[in-house]
């Protein structure tokens, strides 16, 4: 039996993390890398073409499925960006979820990313297009909204709700019941223990009193 075809949207440092893993844990066979041709510097990866956006719409799109592979590049937003296009052209998109992971979700979306040794606890629902890296903790009765990006021993505890497009540094946690409004960063080796209001930048240190609740360095447009 052939295997499925999957057509990998990029080809930075995470595209090949993401073809990695499916190639190794999936019965997904790679056809192309994709970029849009101003990012194209290359006519392979891994021995696999590389591929224009505008050609690669060309060809049926039943023949494929889509795995966007885009990292937390300016908040998520670039991922969300052709996680809707695509979805909007309604082509095929799955979810790589790492056999060594233990995902006991009540409901997931599409697109999501779960690395190897990730936890995701009963109860937890998870939307669209998250990445989930080593030996993340997602706890129960949480709720993960869209386009979030969970670094590696990222920690959430049970009954949170995580909005959109969120970012979580290595060894961040955050305590039950805790709300994170959208666009937020959190940074490396930070404990939030209070809800987080849209687009605060988290960082005990550098912003103790969180004064600093809107990004300067991110354009979010």
């Amino acid at each position: 039996m052939s295997k499925k075809k999957l057509a990998i949207f990029g080809n930075s440092l995470m595209a090949e993390v993401v073809y990695y893993y499916f190639k190794k844990f999936s019965d997904y066979e790679v056809s192309f890398f994709i970029a849009e041709k101003k990012f194209i510097n290359r006519n392979t990866l891994h021995n696999i073409k590389v591929i224009s956006l505008d050609k690669f719409l060309k060809f049926d799109k039943d023949e494929f499925t889509i795995f966007i592979a885009i990292g937390y590049s300016n908040l998520n937003k670039k991922r969300e960006q052709f996680f809707n296009f695509f979805n909007n052209k309604k082509y095929k998109m799955t979810n790589f979820i790492h056999p060594n992971s233990s995902c006991y979700h009540g409901k997931i979306g599409k697109n999501n990313f779960i690395m190897d040794n990730v936890s995701i606890n009963p109860y937890t629902k998870i939307h669209n297009n998250n990445i989930f890296w080593s030996n993340s903790i997602i706890g129960h009765h949480n709720k993960v909204g869209n386009n979030n990006f969970f670094s590696g021993n990222a920690t959430i505890s049970g009954n949170c709700n995580i909005r959109d497009n969120c970012f979580f540094g290595v060894n961040s946690s955050l305590k039950d019941g805790i709300e994170v409004g959208s666009f937020s960063f959190i940074d490396a080796n930070q404990y939030v223990s209070k809800k987080l209001k849209r687009k605060t930048f988290f960082n005990s240190t550098i912003n103790p009193k969180l004064k600093i609740d809107s990004f300067q360095v991110f354009n979010l447009d």
